[in-house]
């Protein structure tokens, strides 16, 4: 057997352990739930037709593009607990090394509640070493009583491996808490893509939409944040029957964050054929 032969077959045995995973793997899950990531009726409703929305129970990856995109792919995740926030009460559980929390700092509070996440219902858990992180992130995960679980698992990168990932996906299904992770950039190429998390964003930072409220003639108004803007390639859509979906997994989509409505809004449709001219393809890096 050749070695492209051999890659190819581990490939292929990856994809489909991936696939008995999602689909449950033998393990008593909890009840899952699906819950939009857009609104019925409004130009986000194309997420949940494309991708089949968000799944409590299941695992979801978030990484930046870059490092300097570390602060986007962290909203981007922020928005994600808060669409699971909405839809179940309990406590989000945010684990993180010391490391990580010295050198990034912790979420800011008003922050939050402008993001639209209650601030007083976040639990953080710090933890000195690697090991202890996915310890902490497991046992998190295993909690029927949490809302959701995001983690920052930078500083425990080279320890999350294959098994590792397929315990926290074993767990968030038994349990039915939905668990994000934070990766370090690059984190979605080689053996890594094929594990069982339901869904992989890569996240880039864009300039905030501007509120259309601002009035432009008044030349003293400065212009003032708004809504969250991001690039968002969706590294892993979802798994279905073991095949990926058929989205093209390189595009670089145009995300808003609707903070007054807790919603996510594309500012393309996810539907617009691979023909179009409006493709937005990463950046090489220098």
């Amino acid at each position: 057997m050749s070695a492209h032969d051999s890659s190819e077959r581990v490939r292929f045995l990856r994809e489909a352990i991936a696939g008995i995973e999602q689909a449950g793997g033998g393990v008593a899950a909890a009840g899952v739930r699906s819950i939009a990531m857009g609104r019925a009726g409004h130009s986000a409703f194309s997420f949940d037709r494309a991708l089949g929305g968000l799944a409590t129970g299941a695992l979801y990856e978030v990484a930046p593009s870059r490092m300097s995109d570390l602060a986007a792919a962290c909203g981007f995740a922020l928005g994600l607990v808060t669409r699971f926030a909405a839809e179940a009460p309990g406590a989000i559980v945010w684990v993180s090394d010391e490391f990580s929390a010295h050198e990034n700092g912790s979420p800011y509070g008003p922050g939050l509640a402008r993001h639209g996440l209650d601030p007083g219902r976040l639990v953080f858990v710090r933890t000195s070493t690697g090991p202890d992180l996915l310890w902490a992130l497991e046992e998190a995960a295993r909690c029927k009583g949490n809302a959701a679980v995001v983690a920052d698992i930078r500083g425990a990168g080279k320890l999350f491996d294959l098994v590792a990932a397929r315990r926290i996906t074993q767990a968030a299904r038994t349990s039915g808490t939905p668990v994000i992770l934070i990766h370090p950039p690059a984190s979605f190429h080689g053996g890594m893509a094929q594990n069982g998390a339901r869904m992989r964003f890569e996240v880039q930072s864009r300039p905030s939409v501007m509120p259309a409220q601002i009035p432009r003639a008044v030349p003293t108004t400065r212009a003032v944040p708004g809504p969250a803007h991001w690039g968002v390639r969706f590294a892993k859509p979802g798994v279905e029957a073991g095949r990926l979906r058929g989205l093209d997994t390189e595009l670089v989509r145009t995300i808003i964050w609707e903070h007054e409505n807790g919603f996510f809004r594309d500012a393309l449709s996810l539907a617009l054929p691979a023909t179009s001219g409006f493709r937005d393809r990463p950046a090489q890096s220098a």
